[in-house]
């Protein structure tokens, strides 16, 4: 269990799920508080539930990186869902997301739920970065997010989801990464289903994309393994296009962004992590940042 100034983050044992499933009045009662109408804060989230059930009752060991139920201590109220989408992937990487009930936001529990988990994750030497995803325009998730540490990297396109935005925050240290196979396809539905509640969307505008400037040898590097590697389906200017390959001079991602989308590839473009090394990516992206 994760304990916060406000709350409690119990992980969601499968006798929890099956509760839960018949309904949060017997859930909260199992628990032994009170139930908050309207949990877990979006329907979405709560039709999440019975597949997050299957995958935990088929790899019980997965309960640290999927969902903890939130509990708030003083009213002794359960308020929400919080957690992960898997284990910690072959880059270190882990997803979180959260959902809270409509009478319990604005008060900073999502951030301090988010806060909690990526606490959590950096004190596992697995993890390398903490991500999340949120739907494609400003809203109380992103602003929860920017407060947990996690900045905006860009746009990226998810099979089931279409366009979704993309957050990240690495560790301060790097750390050993272990070999774990994500559980891709639930835990994406899960965790953007959790990381889309929040209040009155704002402005649908993109946060600051800007990227520093690369250095020179960096750009000349990048220009190289980008002929090799990527002009085929891109072109030499960025705006080929084949197959499905997007118009890199149009595209929002930010250096963080391309280098995560050059290693772990999406739909028919396909992952470079074992081709080229961490420094090679980097350079490509760079490089890529280049052409307008």
């Amino acid at each position: 269990m994760l304990t916060t100034p406000r709350l409690q983050l119990i992980p969601c044992t499968p006798a929890y799920f099956e509760a839960a499933l018949a309904g949060h009045h017997i859930l909260a009662a199992v628990l032994g508080v009170a139930a908050e109408a309207g949990w877990p804060g979006s329907e979405e989230a709560r039709q999440a539930l019975a597949p997050g059930y299957q995958h935990l009752r088929r790899d019980p060991g997965l309960a640290p990186w999927w969902i903890y139920l939130l509990v708030h201590r003083a009213d002794q109220r359960l308020i929400g869902l919080a957690g992960f989408k898997g284990r910690p992937d072959e880059q270190g990487a882990v997803e979180i997301g959260y959902s809270v009930a409509e009478a319990y936001r604005g008060q900073g529990l999502a951030t301090e739920a988010a806060r909690a988990l990526v606490q959590h994750a950096f004190a596992q030497p697995a993890v390398r970065r903490v991500t999340a995803l949120t739907q494609p325009r400003r809203n109380a998730s992103c602003r929860v997010l920017e407060k947990a540490g996690l900045a905006y990297e860009g746009p990226v396109l998810d099979p089931n989801w279409g366009e979704v935005w993309q957050w990240g925050r690495l560790r301060p240290v790097a750390a050993p990464v272990s070999v774990a196979a994500p559980l891709r396809a639930a835990g994406v539905a899960l965790l953007l289903a959790l990381g889309s509640c929040g209040g009155e969307a704002e402005k649908a505008t993109a946060p600051p994309t800007a990227a520093p400037a690369a250095a020179d040898g960096m750009v000349d590097a990048g220009r190289a393994l980008f002929e090799q590697n990527c002009a085929l389906c891109h072109g030499p200017d960025g705006k080929r296009g084949l197959n499905g390959a997007h118009d890199l001079t149009k595209s929002n991602l930010n250096q963080m962004g391309r280098v995560y989308m050059v290693t772990n590839g999406l739909g028919k473009m396909p992952a470079f992590k074992g081709q080229l090394t961490p420094e090679q990516i980097e350079q490509v992206a760079a490089y890529s940042l280049t052409l307008k």
